[in-house]
């Protein structure tokens, strides 16, 4: 990679992590040869689900999901344009199948009515990201990688995603159960719905033991403490560096 690539990729790793910064921190506990390919996989996740799912014109979220379907084409062609996958060209990943799944999402999905079709609505392209970051990292993909995938894109969608139109995902179950419109947990007035919900994410988020890939172990790990909190009432934000840094440590000691 050139010296203004290298550069230029900081930009986004500092965007992902910004989000996600317990990635950052477990980053030391990386091979550092794989360390190229952590910090391009993680920038280019992040960088899609914004496409996907995290911009309020509809318009823009298509044409910035076409062009990554494009230059994902590009990868598997061993062609790069942006600093994000540089360092992924020439992996073997099935970025193909990572494309139909990408371009496959509904603009406009419907409201899911409980936690699984919340889920379900995630089962093609957490499938795909799964088997392609697999690849990646020359892992073997785990039989519930996907789930801890479609978990972590509902977990992030909060809590911006609440005022975006299809409220974060939030099953319609719950609202009822909680005699709340989506509108007023957008407003603050849903705690109680969101321990529920942050309950339900958990119990559907598999051990991150089962996880052979240790970008997925890590990411899985962070995500089970951060719905533990949220389920406690404690807020969206991860737990504390020294809390982060020994979780990413026993995580890491588990592959």
């Amino acid at each position: 990679m050139s010296a203004a690539r290298g550069e230029a990729i900081e930009h986004f790793v500092a965007k992902w992590q910004r989000r996600e910064p317990e990635m950052a921190q477990a980053e030391v506990f990386c091979p550092p040869p794989m360390r190229p390919r952590y910090r391009a996989w993680g920038s280019l996740l992040h960088e899609l689900r914004e496409a996907a799912f995290e911009l309020s014109d509809p318009r823009v979220a298509e044409v910035k999901s076409q062009w990554w379907a494009e230059e994902l084409l590009g990868l598997a062609e061993g062609r790069s344009r942006h600093p994000v996958t540089a360092p992924l060209a020439g992996t073997p990943a099935d970025w193909p199948a990572l494309v139909r799944a990408l371009v496959a999402l509904p603009a406009q999905p419907a409201r899911p009515g409980d936690t699984a079709a919340a889920l379900a609505r995630f089962d093609v392209i957490a499938a795909a990201i799964a088997q392609a970051e697999a690849q990646v990292f020359d892992s073997t993909p785990g039989p519930r990688d996907a789930d801890a995938v479609a978990v972590h894109l509902l977990l992030h969608r909060l809590p911006e995603g609440l005022a975006a139109d299809d409220q974060a995902g939030l099953p319609m179950n719950l609202l009822a159960r909680h005699g709340l419109t989506a509108a007023q947990v957008s407003a603050g007035q849903g705690e109680p719905l969101l321990r529920d919900w942050a309950g339900e994410l958990l119990a559907a988020l598999p051990p991150a033991s089962s996880h052979p890939g240790l970008f997925r172990r890590l990411r899985g790990g962070f995500d089970r403490a951060r719905l533990a909190r949220l389920a406690a009432g404690r807020g969206f934000q991860p737990p504390g560096p020294f809390a982060t840094l020994l979780r990413a440590w026993r995580l890491a000691r588990q592959g």
